[in-house]
């Protein structure tokens, strides 16, 4: 296995067979630089490309991508579609599946908006509209701002029919300048039976429309037991890792459904999620920027909890302020239980590494 990626986090590097690192912006890779990584590899017996998040603002590198090896996941044009604004929430009101209201211009009154970039992922996009930006970038646009309970649902998808793998909460580690930075979800989060139902239907009406791929998710809110669909992730989302345990493994069945081998595209199989305990990650950001020495170990007795971690052995790193440094699992008898431990271990980390600020 051959992973290129932006971080070259230890665990990840030791499972793979090749590890190659490519630059990181704000639109996503590097598109130069990837496509040369990519022409450089000896492509034989490669079944194709499993991609994750960093498509989501420039699908036509998909699209390059595809020229080199098969894409094993969802076509750089429905990439393409799913994130354009104009095009996902139009077909959402065709579909009559219900979304907080989008504008171009935000509307005048009290009521909150807020300002999203349709190609951004991890939340880092997202801010409170405080006043009407003249002329919108483009791929930018306004939602009205719902409270309620952030929910997805990561389901597996043939272009005709869907399996659910699992129900998620999901919460934000704010910062002043990131009020929506993705902070963390736990899987078996519990839901009344007509929210789930809501969930399900979307992601099946939308499956259909765009011809979904293998594993996607599905991000909403729920108001008043009411689903309201912020948007569709059509790849390998950060909720998959909630499932790593399952004695169904999960990229294997997302290969099946992307190469068209369940059953000719009839039904995948039976909706159900693929394991018993509640699972919950959560990411640890800098709140300072720091250096941590060469010296710097994990204490033992986390081993089995921390993850993602920069490989820092003979050298000092440096992580800026707001940057991710790590990755924290925790399990638990219910998905509070689990959330709270993952939580708790959040501030472990940052108690740890707070010794290493630059002052």
């Amino acid at each position: 296995m051959t992973v290129i990626d932006a971080f070259a986090d230890k665990q990840t590097v030791a499972l793979a067979a090749k590890f190659v690192v490519v630059g990181y912006g704000e639109c996503g890779f590097d598109a130069e630089g990837l496509l040369e990584e990519i022409d450089e590899l000896d492509l034989n017996g490669f079944a194709g490309c499993v991609y994750g998040s960093g498509f989501e603002a420039q699908p036509e590198l998909l699209q390059k991508i595809a020229a080199f090896v098969p894409l094993i996941g969802n076509r750089a044009e429905t990439v393409g579609a799913i994130k354009s604004a104009t095009r996902f929430f139009n077909e959402l009101r065709r579909l009559s599946v219900r979304h907080p209201e989008v504008f171009d211009d935000m509307p005048a009154g009290d009521v909150a908006y807020l300002c999203k970039d349709a190609g951004g992922c991890g939340g880092t996009h997202i801010d409170f509209a405080r006043s009407r930006e003249v002329g919108l970038a483009k791929g930018r646009y306004y939602q009205r701002h719902i409270d309620g309970q952030s929910v997805s649902l990561l389901f597996i998808a043939n272009g005709h029919d869907i399996k659910v793998i699992g129900f998620n909460e999901q919460w934000l580690s704010a910062s002043e300048v990131m009020p929506f930075r993705y902070g963390g979800a736990v899987s078996h989060v519990s839901l009344l039976p007509v929210v789930r139902q809501q969930l399900i239907d979307a992601a099946q009406k939308l499956t259909l429309s765009f011809g979904l791929l293998g594993l996607n998710s599905l991000d909403a809110m729920v108001h008043n037991d009411v689903v309201y669909v912020l948007e569709v992730n059509p790849r390998l989302s950060a909720t998959v890792d909630l499932y790593s345990d399952s004695s169904s493994n999960l990229i294997s069945e997302h290969m099946q459904a992307c190469l068209n081998l369940c059953d000719d595209g009839k039904a995948i199989s039976e909706s159900k999620c693929c394991i018993e305990r509640p699972k919950a990650h959560a990411i640890v950001y800098a709140e300072y920027d720091i250096e941590i020495a060469p010296s710097f170990a994990w204490p033992e007795e986390w081993g089995t909890w921390v993850t993602d971690t920069p490989d820092w052995a003979g050298k000092a790193i440096k992580v800026a302020c707001g940057a991710p440094v790590c990755t924290v699992f925790a399990y638990g008898p219910n998905a509070q239980e689990a959330k709270a431990l993952a939580q708790h271990r959040v501030r472990l980390v940052q108690d740890l590494i707070k010794q290493y600020i630059i002052k």
